[in-house]
């Protein structure tokens, strides 16, 4: 298409649909826009006659299905385009602005995207806040009124003086004598330094000030020209007649056209929020006239487009997608980052408190032996007066209190009724003639089964499910550990040799680890990785989701910031977050809990804080296929569990199936926890397998979450 030279925005016969092929809706109906180099241009319409699709064409935030729009002789997004960019000022529907920043934060934050140097941000900040009536610029944009906050966003639209200013509804809500104002304004600044204007407005008559209006309805143009032609050709004495006139006409037509099958026909419910119930009714009308007409639909037309000329997708993807980050912009989404950070303080020092908070849980509540276990005792030889003597004491006596606490009974019966009521985790039970029993096994070595039965404490234990278990095994181990201590003593007091109850099992010094195992140092490698993982999830998937649900993340990338830009910056700030919350992890698990790290501190630091921009990365991916807030909350916590439980952190991969141990292989916590584990455990250096394979696994996922999340943005623009 060629456009001409006098023109800044251009287009001829552009359609563009929303849905499936199969379902397809037509927004734009073979629009022609012709704006003129210092014009500006009214375009009218309804809500949802297609006027914001159209801006958001121009400023290159969405393709045309056939056809194509040129700003300023180039299609936008175009490499060396600044459109989206510095050339382009964009005012959108909704205020767009951050809530907690001052009207001076604001200004600056837009003016570093725009490489403007702060000397020149500073006079056009004085001359806008006058100009627009705006409070004192360091009044917080929530303090404001909703009409003081669109002449906020207004003020950052004409802040770096672009090429191209686009206003959807700049006037909606402001006061009579501030509108006419800013219309003075825009005819100054067309006139004075060309340029170019294109606005959106409910006031029809108001349209009359500018150069050229275009009046659309159901996605069409009913007519484009200077309003003053427009009324004598139409032979009204006011631009709202005149485009009643082309509804009324408009709506003849359409009805004489319509099919009777159509009328009745299913609606998609794949549409954008610019287009109505009302006018999708049209709109599928429209779209079924005119496939007799040979327009065509996204698949085909897309298809013809590449066919004509099959580098432009090409070029439009690396130009778009794969240009070279620019540090100014990642220093001020850095600034605006750290800003947002400043104003939430509070919530700042409890990201710092989280990690030592769950941490000191994990080590409080986690990995240490049961104390104070109440049991039931009954001893038949300590009530029937001790007729053999009294080694059961000698036993009982060996049994530590601050593990088990034992509470006599003198019938059996109520012992184990004791302990199915639920008062005592279990019963034990000495025969009435245990001493003797155990002097004749131990001295006259008999092994009939009276005397091993009548020399054995008696167990009778709630087993009934897993909690109960544990407790089981803790009060066999003690029992068992005290009766072997019991049993040697007997034999020295005899001058016996005491090893002769030694198990046939010599446990030589460990090569890695303790004699006595501690589970806390098994599971609390896993804990700090998966601690910061997850809380890096938190840092980055909702923060987006709101951005995007404001209209923050389209005003950014319509200033030319591009995905990898803003990921970076977001990364970048949340790199310091994550640096201070990880020491506090380390200082609280090794100094305070005494957690064994025996290998490099610095190792383990490094390794999971790559762990933490993995996690950060995953938020990313999470943000770009989420919509609602409540949409990441499910998605984040529906996969917490499954890769915790997964990756051997609470429980060993060797204990899972063996299909379950082939698949945790493919989370991103299995390996990394192994390097952790072989790092706090072994002393391993980077230079063992398992340990540089783990910082290879996690920097892998990262750069996977990272291209896989700014590929799904890049398609979802």
């Amino acid at each position: 298409m060629n456009e001409p030279k006098d023109s800044a925005v251009c287009a001829k016969n552009a359609w563009k649909n929303y849905g499936h092929r199969c379902k397809s809706i037509t927004v734009l109906h073979d629009i022609n826009l012709r704006v003129p180099i210092g014009m500006i241009y009214g375009l009218l319409g309804s809500s949802g006659c297609g006027k914001t699709t159209l801006l958001r064409c121009i400023v290159g935030r969405l393709e045309l299905n056939r056809s194509e729009i040129l700003v300023f002789g180039k299609p936008p997004g175009s490499r060396g385009h600044e459109i989206p960019g510095r050339s382009v000022g964009f005012m959108p529907q909704e205020t767009a602005l951050y809530k907690n920043f001052t009207i001076s934060e604001m200004l600056h934050h837009f003016g570093r995207l725009h490489n403007m140097n702060r000397k020149d941000i500073l006079v056009r900040e004085e001359f806008l806040i006058s100009f627009l009536d705006l409070p004192a610029k360091s009044k917080n944009v929530s303090q404001l009124s909703g009409g003081q906050q669109r002449r906020v966003s207004l003020a950052c639209a004409l802040l770096q003086q672009p090429r191209l200013l686009i206003l959807d509804e700049p006037t909606v809500g402001v006061d009579p004598l501030l509108r006419e104002k800013i219309w003075t304004h825009l005819i100054n600044i067309s006139k004075a330094s060309k340029t170019t204007i294109i606005i959106t407005t409910h006031y029809i008559e108001e349209a009359r000030k500018a150069d050229r209006v275009g009046l659309m309805r159901n996605g069409r143009m009913l007519a484009e020209d200077e309003p003053s032609l427009l009324l004598n050709k139409y032979n009204q004495t006011s631009l709202e007649n005149v485009f009643l006139q082309l509804c009324c006409q408009d709506q003849n037509r359409l009805q004489e056209q319509m099919p009777i099958s159509t009328r009745d026909g299913d609606r998609d419910t794949d549409v954008p929020d610019d287009i109505d119930d009302q006018n999708l009714s049209s709109t599928s009308i429209h779209l079924s006239i005119n496939k007799t007409n040979q327009n065509l639909l996204p698949f085909d037309d897309q298809k013809k487009k590449f066919e004509n000329n099959p580098m432009i997708f090409a070029k439009r993807m690396a130009s778009n997608y794969f240009i070279l980050p620019k540090m100014h912009k990642i220093y001020a989404l850095m600034i605006k980052d750290v800003t947002v950070i400043k104003r939430n303080i509070g919530f700042l020092m409890f990201q710092f408190l989280i990690p030592v908070i769950q941490v000191a849980l994990f080590c409080l509540c986690i990995g240490r032996n049961p104390e104070h276990i109440p049991m039931a005792i009954y001893n038949s030889e300590a009530i029937n007066g001790f007729p053999t003597g009294n080694l059961s004491l000698q036993l009982l006596n060996k049994i530590n209190p601050e593990q088990i606490h034992f509470t006599s009974f003198n019938q059996f019966d109520k012992a184990i009724d004791a302990v199915k009521e639920g008062h005592y985790w279990g019963v034990a039970a000495i025969q009435y003639n245990f001493t003797q029993a155990i002097k004749n096994k131990l001295l006259a070595f008999q092994t009939d089964p009276t005397t091993l039965n009548q020399s054995s404490l008696h167990l009778y234990l709630d087993m009934s499910n897993g909690l109960y278990q544990q407790l089981s095994i803790t009060i066999q181990s003690v029992l068992l550990n005290s009766t072997e201590l019991f049993l040697k003593e007997v034999l020295s007091s005899y001058k016996i040799d005491p090893s002769i109850v030694d198990p046939p099992v010599i446990i030589e010094n460990p090569l890695y680890g303790n004699v006595v195992p501690k589970f806390l140092n098994f599971a609390a490698p896993g804990m700090m990785i998966s601690i910061i993982f997850f809380l890096a999830i938190g840092l980055t998937a909702l923060i987006f989701v709101v951005e995007k649900k404001e209209g923050l993340l389209e005003r950014s990338w319509i200033a030319g910031v591009t995905t990898i830009e803003i990921m970076l910056a977001h990364i970048i700030v949340k790199f310091f977050i994550q640096i201070i919350q990880i020491i506090f992890l380390i200082v609280f698990a090794d100094f305070i809990f005494k957690v064994e790290i025996k290998g490099s501190i610095f190792l383990s630091i490094m390794l999971i804080f790559v762990q933490g921009i993995c996690g950060m990365s995953y938020g990313l991916l999470i943000s770009s296929v989420c919509e609602q807030e409540i949409e990441v909350m499910e998605v984040a916590i529906g996969s917490i569990f499954p890769i915790l439980l997964s990756s051997g952190v609470i429980w060993p991969v060797e204990g899972m199936p063996s299909a379950m141990r082939f698949l945790s292989n493919f989370t991103p916590l299995t390996h990394p926890v192994e390097a952790m584990r072989c790092i706090a455990s072994r002393g391993w250096s980077f230079g063992y397998f398992k340990v540089w394979f783990g910082f290879v696994n996690a920097s892998a996922w990262s750069l996977g979450f990272f291209i896989i999340a700014a590929i799904l943005f890049a398609l979802r623009k």
